[in-house]
Parts: structure tokens; C-alpha cells; sequence
């Protein structure tokens, strides 16, 4: 009786925060540390470096999303992230073990690692915060989601500490991360439940009387929340999820264009080296800032209008870093992109979540996933050629700013499809 009485979700939200800080703040973040170190000792070249991680984020960010949805479905979230997680531990137990080639450097980060990361990442922890969360969604988003930029501050000092401290050793730090995802395989076999029925609960922890009042009103409250379950078949021929999508690229395209061109970007244009470098882990930062900002205001203001307003903050954020000449534009530059990437990060899947409900919410994101993953990933290479090409960023600023004002108005003409007219929306 206890455990049906008092609400578990945020406990969940706990949960999912530690596992999201290892796979994530650590894994991801912190394998950049140990992998330098790596190629240094190895010999490898930067291409080999470059090709890994490359590999590595078009695995776990979209490549796999289809898979990681289907498990979701069949397997549920508490599996899919032990699995994950395991699979992640496994991966950096090879890596300290017997990885000495690029060969095998490419097969076990690039592919086990990154298949691990996705399926232990942001789409399992997305939805279990979906399913366990409604009315508090947004906000148990954001405080599940900061894991990862809170775990990126602590990974290179920690990691680059181990290192030293080992002489110099890269492999204790794999070491130290199977550790670490060993530990996130039990926690999620321990202490995830997939979703509240598991317990008798049901999202949010209330009443089943006060649910019902709130779906007679939820068309009618200032936030949408849908009153039915949709497939997502039905999801896909709506118009409405596609003007999400462009808003997905629109602030992903430009955030990617950011973090990868935009030091070089300053120090090209005179800044110090020192303060170039800076601004991308104050990027990070501030968009830990911008998912409580989201995560606060997304559950009393339409989110679909934050995330318009979020998107027109990182344009102005875009141009503030294209016409930098003194350093408070690059505060400027990166205040306002970490804020916004930070918001709309949390809005994405709120909003999806809101729209099409919690049913289909894991197989839309994995179709969406590949999607917008190939082309946000494109962003960088694109404006290295346009730089190369035309011995500027500019067009590449330009094209940044368009995608945020392009997602801006895509997010903002997103209209809730009801029952009756799904029929004549898709048509």
C-alpha cells in the first residue's frame, strides 16, 4: 500500500538522472578526454579520431533510434537502458582491454560504444519521463535532461585527472567508465519502473477523479495535452509533426554549426585562444540553465510558443557570434544559443509528447530520429566546404540564422489535430 500511495515518478526522475549523467555527462562527453589521450600514445591519426566520434554520434543519435524504439515497445524503458548500459560497460572494458588499431578503435567506439549510448541515452530516459509524467512533464524533463550538462563539466577534470594521476594511462579511465556503466546497469534493473500502471499509479500521482476533470478540460486550459492515443501511422500524416521536425533542424543545425566552427570562428577573427575556447563550455553551461528555464515555464506556457521564442533567442545568438568584435559579444553569443539549445531541448519532446501522446511517442522519435540526426550532423561539414569554398562563414551564418527563423515559424503554425479532423488534416 505504500508504494501505490506515495508517487514514484520523481523518484524516477532521480533515477534517470544518475543513468543519464553516466552515459551521457561521462560517455560521451568524457571519451573525448580518454580518446585524445589515446591517439597520442597509439599514433593514430586525426582522421581515425575524427571518423570514430563521427561514427560514434551518427549511432547513438539517430542510426539507432529505430531499434532503441522497438525495444521501448517490446522490452520496456527499465530494459532497454540495462541493456544499454551493459552494452556501454562491455564496450569500454574492450576498449581498455585489447583496442590498440583504428580497426578496433572504429569497431568498438564507433559501433558497440555508440550502439550502447544510444539505446542507454536521451530517447529511453525521454520516454520514461513521458510515460511517467503529463501535467509536470516538462519540468521532470529538464531536471532528468541537465544530467548531461552537469556530467559534461565533471568528466574532463575528473577523467584528465585519473589519467595523470595513473601516468598517463588512458586505459584505467576506460576502466573507470565500465565501472561507472556497470553501475548504471543495476540501477536501471533495480529502480526503473516503465510506467505507472507497474506500480498502480497513474502519470503524475493523481486521483483518477481529478484526471478525468482535467481531460474534459484539457482543450480548454492554456497548455494542449491531447485526450487520445495516437499510432504512429496516424502521427506521420499529419502535418502538424512535420512543422515539428523543421523545428527540430531548426535549432539543431545551427547549435552543431555552433560548437563545431565556432571557436575556430573567433579565433580567426582575433579573439584570444583562451577565450575561443571558453565559450563552448560556457555554451554548455547555459543550456543547463535554458532546460530549467523550459522545464519551469514549459508546464504553465504553451510550449510550442517557448520553443518559437527559444529559436529567435539562438538567431540572435548566431548573429551575435558572426558580428563579434569585442568579448561581450561573445557573451552575448553564448548565452544566448546555450539558453535556447537548453529550452528546446526539453521542448522537442514535451511537445510531441503533448501532441501525439505517450503511446506512440518512442516510435515517432525513432522515425524522426535518422532523420534529423543525418541532417543536423551535415550542418559542420557543409560550412567547413562553404568556408573553404568562399574563404568565409558567412553564407554558413546566414543559412544558421534562417534555420532558427524557419523553425521558429514552423513550431508556432503547429495546430492540435483532433479525432474528428485527423481524416481531413492528413488528407
Amino acid at each position: 500500500m505504500g508504494r501505490k500511495n506515495s508517487f514514484y515518478g520523481w523518484n524516477l526522475v532521480g533515477v534517470l538522472w544518475l543513468i543519464y549523467l553516466i552515459n551521457i555527462g561521462f560517455v560521451f562527453y568524457g571519451s573525448n578526454v580518454i580518446n585524445t589521450s589515446m591517439t597520442q600514445e597509439l599514433g593514430m591519426s586525426r582522421k581515425t579520431l575524427g571518423a570514430g566520434f563521427a561514427l560514434f554520434h551518427l549511432i547513438q543519435s539517430g542510426l539507432s533510434a529505430p531499434l532503441i524504439a522497438f525495444m521501448i515497445n517490446k522490452k520496456g524503458v527499465r530494459f532497454t537502458l540495462a541493456f544499454g548500459s551493459l552494452l556501454t560497460a562491455a564496450g569500454a572494458l574492450s576498449m581498455a582491454t585489447f583496442v590498440s588499431s583504428p580497426v578496433l578503435f572504429l569497431a568498438v567506439f564507433g559501433i558497440i560504444i555508440g550502439f550502447g549510448i544510444g539505446f542507454g541515452g536521451v530517447l529511453s530516459v525521454q520516454t520514461g519521463i513521458t510515460f511517467w509524467f503529463e501535467k509536470k512533464r516538462a519540468l521532470a524533463m529538464s531536471i532528468a535532461l541537465t544530467a548531461a550538462g552537469i556530467g559534461g563539466f565533471m568528466a574532463a577534470p575528473v577523467l584528465n585527472t585519473l589519467i595523470s594521476s595513473m601516468g598517463d594511462n588512458w586505459r584505467i579511465a576506460w576502466f573507470f567508465i565500465a565501472g561507472l556503466c556497470s553501475i548504471a546497469t543495476l540501477v536501471s534493473l533495480l529502480f526503473v519502473k516503465n510506467r505507472p500502471s507497474d506500480l498502480g499509479q497513474v502519470p503524475d500521482g493523481e486521483s483518477a477523479a481529478s484526471r478525468s476533470a482535467d481531460d474534459n478540460n484539457t482543450k480548454q486550459g492554456h497548455i494542449y495535452r491531447t485526450t487520445r492515443e495516437w499510432t504512429t501511422k496516424e502521427a506521420l500524416k499529419t502535418t502538424s509533426l512535420w512543422l515539428i521536425f523543421i523545428a527540430i533542424l531548426g535549432f539543431l543545425v545551427p547549435y552543431l554549426f555552433c560548437v563545431s566552427h565556432g571557436v575556430i570562428y573567433l579565433i580567426d577573427s582575433g579573439f584570444p585562444r583562451s577565450l575561443a575556447a571558453v565559450s563552448l563550455g560556457l555554451i554548455t553551461l547555459f543550456s543547463i540553465i535554458g532546460r530549467l528555464i523550459g522545464g519551469v515555464l514549459g508546464d504553465h506556457i504553451e510550449p510550442r510558443y517557448m520553443w518559437g521564442i527559444a529559436l529567435l533567442v539562438m538567431a540572435c545568438g548566431v548573429l551575435s557570434c558572426m558580428f563579434a568584435r569585442s568579448p561581450v559579444f561573445v557573451y552575448l553569443y553564448t548565452i544566448f544559443v546555450g539558453i535556447a539549445f537548453g529550452a528546446s531541448f526539453i521542448m522537442m519532446p514535451t511537445v510531441i509528447g503533448n501532441y501525439f501522446g505517450t503511446h506512440a511517442f518512442a516510435s515517432i522519435m525513432g522515425v524522426l530520429s535518422p532523420l534529423f540526426t543525418i541532417f543536423s550532423s551535415s550542418s559542420p561539414f557543409v560550412a567547413g566546404v562553404i568556408r573553404d569554398l568562399t574563404g568565409s562563414y558567412t553564407i554558413a551564418f546566414v543559412s544558421a540564422i534562417l534555420f532558427c527563423i524557419a523553425g521558429a515559424v514552423a513550431i508556432i503554425a503547429v495546430r492540435p489535430h483532433t479525432e474528428e479532423g485527423t481524416k481531413a488534416a492528413s488528407a
